[in-house]
């Protein structure tokens, strides 16, 4: 995942003073979550997760903005042609967008494997207070298989252990 600068330039206008873009990933075209004609971009940055939903063959654009501060977790689903990042908002009050319907969940599907990866276990660095530090894709595959997320509770855990840390779940 590097930045896009095309995905920049769309947000630069709702960035804060002191707001840098680190990372941005973009859904699929083609295969399972993708999106023909307005896939969805998720930018991240050094203070938010910003996610922009494109509407109408990606004319309109819909800018969806979670602080870190309230990501209760992130949680990777890799699948074979594409992932999904499941991010857990508590408390976060929308009708529409990640979190419609009530949800606390969302997803964000779709995504090439590799950007999926690196978004998770950055998100997940930046809500923990873990380094400050954005991986590379090399990072990365040096680390594949280096940890593994409760199915409970989304938390991220290494992957010798028996039992979720925070809700004590079995894990698989």
């Amino acid at each position: 995942m590097t930045v896009n600068q095309k995905d920049v330039a769309v947000v630069q206008k709702i960035l804060w003073p002191g707001e840098v873009v680190e990372l941005t990933a973009r859904q699929r075209r083609i295969g399972p979550g993708g999106s023909v004609t307005a896939p969805t971009s998720v930018i991240i940055t050094n203070k938010r997760l910003i996610i922009v939903n494109r509407e109408a063959a990606g004319i309109r654009k819909d800018y969806e903005v979670i602080p870190y501060k309230d990501v209760a977790s992130v949680r990777l689903e890799r699948g074979i042609i594409a992932s999904t990042v499941f991010i857990r908002v508590l408390g976060y009050d929308r009708d529409r967008g990640l979190l419609k319907n009530g949800r606390e969940e969302g997803e964000i599907d779709g995504l090439n494997n590799g950007d999926a990866g690196l978004m998770a276990d950055n998100i997940d660095k930046k809500i923990s207070g873990g380094s400050e530090t954005i991986e590379t894709a090399a990072d990365m595959d040096n680390k594949l298989g280096a940890y593994i997320y409760c199915s409970s509770c989304g938390v991220k855990d290494i992957s010798t252990a028996k039992f979720c840390k925070k809700c004590g779940a079995k894990l698989e």
